[in-house]
C-alpha cells in the first residue's frame, strides 16, 4: 500500500490521487498569478504616482509569494506529522 508519505517524499506526483494534483497545481497557478498581478498593479503604481495602487500591489505580491510558500508547507508538514504518527 502506498502511503501519503510516500507520495510527498517522491515529489514527483507519481502516486499522487488526480484531485489532489489538480488541487495542487490550482493552488501554486492561483499563487503566482497573484505575485504577477501585483507586479503589474506597482508598475501601473509606479508610472501614475498612485499609492492606492502602490498597496495593492505590494499586497498582492506578498499574498502569492506566501499562498506558493504555504501550499508547499503544506505537503511537507503533512508528510512529516504522518511519519511521526508512529506507523
Amino acid at each position: 500500500m502506498i502511503r501519503d508519505e510516500d507520495v510527498i517524499k517522491n515529489n514527483n506526483g507519481k502516486y499522487m490521487k488526480p484531485h489532489e494534483k489538480v488541487l495542487y497545481w490550482l493552488a501554486i497557478v492561483f499563487g503566482v498569478a497573484l505575485a504577477i498581478a501585483g507586479i503589474v498593479m506597482l508598475a501601473i503604481g509606479l508610472s501614475n504616482s498612485n499609492p492606492m495602487l502602490w498597496g495593492w500591489g505590494i499586497g498582492l505580491i506578498v499574498a502569492g509569494i506566501i499562498e506558493v510558500i504555504g501550499v508547499g508547507l503544506l505537503l511537507w508538514t503533512e508528510g512529516v506529522k504522518k511519519n511521526k504518527g508512529g506507523n
